[in-house]
């Protein structure tokens, strides 16, 4: 499945070749005197006329916004600009005009600020609008303020209202709403926010036919297939867990993810002895704290003494080792508010944070 990773720099400046120090001073005035000329040609692509004609018209160069504005405040406290425009939109601009503006405007930054907006003075409308421009797949930069990634417009849109849900007051309905759409969307598999619908999806007939199309090119949709607990999917279960086995462990990580919620939504007897040895053997690997969450949530699906014994040795070998504690602790967490079993519950108190962490 298509995903957008993280957008990395390029290293910059390797194999230059090095200069005298020293320069003659008729080398030095000819080097000063280039420079200015180049500085006098150049102006940043403008002519003289150009600014001058800038000036005398009062049209002065706006810089478009390169990304969309994630958090609220700086490292400062201070409110990010994007939010203020969203702020002001929200206390002048009518609802009407912010859906014009946030379905309609030309520029991706200036629709999603004042979608967000519209979000904040009607969520209801929000809703219809990013149901309505469900298949908006323009790319967009996104910064937090520390690191930056890419991502499609509908799919930021989708994650402020599902993640936003208390906080903007999107009810029940508006949001199953936005899950069907996005089930059905031709882009499905390119939201980030679909991996999240397939770990909640109910197990209702009329989503079957389109999750098992959806499988021919979205291996996550296993996950969601898994809880209506049919013979083909079972077999697909101990298909790939046969594959954790015998593929490259380090391009094997994302279905290792996957395989283990699928068995988390379904924890069939049938492969449970081979869910028992696969994370055995993962779990003791390089890396294992990628994957942990998932594997501890397999193996807490079964809620049996066999699997907390795993989870524990797991856990006691990495404190002993002083790797991966800190986030095996968090995982061991995680799996637990997703399925929170009382047998795993003394595993909480087993292995708390050690103190400075």
């Amino acid at each position: 499945m298509e995903r957008i990773g993280r957008v990395l720099g390029k290293n910059r400046g390797r194999n230059q070749k090095s200069f005298p120090l020293f320069l003659s001073i008729k080398q030095l005035g000819l080097a000063i005197v280039f420079a200015l000329f180049l500085l006098g040609c150049g102006n940043n692509g403008k002519t003289n006329n150009d600014v001058t004609d800038n000036t005398l018209n009062k049209k002065p160069v706006i810089r478009a916004e390169e990304a969309f504005e994630t958090t609220r405040t700086n490292i400062r406290g201070e409110v990010r600009p994007q939010w203020k425009k969203s702020d002001s939109l929200f206390a002048h601009a009518s609802t009407r005009e912010l859906i014009q503006i946030a379905s309609k405007h030309t520029d991706i930054i200036e629709r999603l600020v004042a979608f967000r907006a519209l979000l904040m003075k009607n969520p209801h409308e929000a809703v219809n609008v990013a149901i309505a421009e469900i298949e908006d797949t323009s790319i967009v930069h996104l910064s937090d303020g520390f690191c930056g990634e890419v991502d499609v417009v509908s799919n930021v849109r989708i994650s402020m209202l599902q993640y936003g849900k208390k906080k903007y007051n999107v009810s029940l309905a508006d949001s199953m709403r936005i899950d069907s759409a996005v089930l059905f969307s031709d882009n499905c598999s390119k939201f980030y926010y679909s991996n999240v619908l397939y770990h909640r999806l109910p197990a209702k007939a009329e989503f079957e036919s389109r999750l098992r199309q959806l499988y021919k090119h979205d291996h996550y949709a296993l996950i969601a297939l898994a809880r209506y607990h049919r013979e083909e999917d079972k077999q697909e279960i101990i298909r790939q867990l046969s594959q954790i086995e015998n593929k490259d462990f380090f391009s094997y990580r994302d279905s290792i993810r996957t395989i283990m919620d699928a068995v988390a939504a379904w924890p069939s007897a049938t492969y449970k002895q081979k869910v028992r040895q696969v994370c055995q053997n993962i779990l003791d690997k390089k890396d294992a704290d990628s994957y942990a969450t998932s594997a501890f949530g397999a193996l807490m699906a079964y809620n049996d003494r066999w699997s907390y014994n795993l989870i524990d040795k797991t856990i006691s070998n990495a404190k002993q080792r002083d790797k991966y504690y800190f986030d095996f602790h968090w995982s061991l967490l995680e799996a637990y508010e997703n399925n929170p079993h009382p047998l795993f519950k003394p595993l909480l108190r087993k292995y708390p944070l050690k103190s400075g962490e």
